[in-house]
């Protein structure tokens, strides 16, 4: 089938809000090349499911194509008009499992040497995009704070080493209830918030995530039943003998939340398909803490896109033989040791990474940054008002500091 020859009907599979969406807006789908429409479909199949920003962004997308008339529209997408196809990715059924049609047309675009004319075609298409319908600044400045090194009492590392040039490295912040007034202040923010989305404030814990209000909560020992299950089936898959990556890559990529023992519901769907993804697309995410908090971070902020994001590292489990980290064992209780300083030098790199894709995001110059070493003295404040590469050693709560960022 061809996007020409869609109908209404095609969509009946679609999840109410995105068979609702995809149906109003077929005539502009229609006009879209068969290279460039299933991208489309692959976000809005899973409309009903989106996060709030992510659902905005594809909003945008459609009503910059539908602004457009039917000539502009071809010559937007004519590159990817011009790339040869064959039959048999026309037989895909693109509309239903788009996933399944975009891997097709890699491995044709590869073998056919378009590759790179395909690239070429999908950077001027999302630059042209980013132009007409650009993402909004936030209304309130970001706010992301990483709090690094639970378990360690004593170290010879130099924390935040990568990020001291960018602001003010404190060197005799008050430990005492850090974690406490970090998560009040990021309530408090909530509570003022103007932003009416549940998904504006978050809070991702690496251990057990500690009391907080009015923040959405992810943290990887809630979650240590759905890793348990998850890693079940991977190693079942392994061991059959009869699958290839191919097929666990799609294994993970159709899993529903309760396949791994998450609650659906329409009150819970949203954020428990924002965690599956989190320990199916994140390579490590189901077996070492640290990585689950610097992916679910990433993934956060470029899909949340939130107004205040918390992210907390605990000590993640020694390396140890692929089978006795795959086995889902809990580090208490007999299960694999836990390693603070290791744990605290993968923390120091994912505060940087955290800040780095902080500043991918609109309204980047205002936004606001903190990281601290839990149980220590030493904290890094970066803000649009604050001096770079200086050092302070005033004596100061973490509220206090917490309010130089305000």
């Amino acid at each position: 089938m061809l996007p020409a020859q869609l109908k209404p009907a095609d969509f009946a599979a679609y999840p109410p809000q995105a068979r609702a969406f995809a149906t109003e807006h077929i005539a502009i789908l229609q006009q879209m090349p068969l290279a460039l429409l299933p991208s489309l479909l692959n976000e809005v199949s899973g409309y009903d499911w989106k996060l709030p920003a992510e659902r905005a962004q594809i909003d945008r997308q459609i009503q910059w194509l539908g602004a457009m008339s039917s000539s502009q529209l071809a010559d937007r997408t004519k590159e990817f008009a011009a790339l040869r196809l064959n039959a048999d990715l026309e037989a895909v059924d693109w509309v239903n499992v788009p996933s399944s049609f975009l891997e097709q047309l890699t491995a044709w675009l590869w073998s056919t040497h378009q590759m790179d004319a395909f690239h070429a075609a999908a950077d001027n298409y999302t630059t042209q995009l980013a132009v007409a319908a650009p993402t909004p600044p936030p209304a309130t400045p970001r706010l992301a704070i990483v709090i690094v090194g639970n378990g360690v009492d004593q170290t010879s590392f130099r924390p935040f080493s990568k990020l001291r040039q960018h602001g003010i490295y404190f060197t005799k912040v008050k430990p005492d209830d850090g974690v406490g007034q970090i998560l009040a202040h990021a309530s408090a923010r909530a509570q003022k918030s103007s932003e009416n989305s549940a998904f504006a404030h978050w809070y991702v814990d690496g251990g057990t995530a500690a009391p907080a209000t009015r923040l959405t909560q992810v943290s990887y020992d809630a979650l240590a039943p759905a890793r348990s299950a998850l890693l079940g089936r991977t190693q079942q898959t392994i061991s059959s003998g009869t699958s290839g990556p191919e097929a666990l890559r799609s294994l993970l990529a159709q899993m529903k939340p309760q396949d791994v023992g998450l609650a659906s519901g329409p009150d819970s769907e949203v954020l428990n398909r924002f965690q599956l993804s989190l320990l199916t697309q994140g390579s490590g995410t189901q077996i070492f803490s640290t990585t689950f908090v610097q992916w679910a971070g990433r993934e956060c902020l470029r899909r949340a896109q939130p107004s205040t994001l918390v992210l907390r590292y605990a000590p993640r489990q020694e390396q140890q033989p692929m089978n006795a980290m795959l086995s889902g064992a809990p580090i208490e209780g007999g299960g694999p040791k836990a390693d603070p300083e290791g744990s605290l030098v993968d923390a120091d790199m994912g505060a940087y990474y955290t800040w780095l894709n902080l500043q991918r995001l609109p309204g980047s110059d205002q936004s606001r940054f903190l990281a601290w070493f839990e149980g220590h003295n030493q904290a890094i404040a970066i803000g649009p008002d604050l001096p770079r590469g200086t050092v302070s050693d005033s004596s100061m709560k973490l509220a206090g500091l917490l309010q130089l960022l305000a």
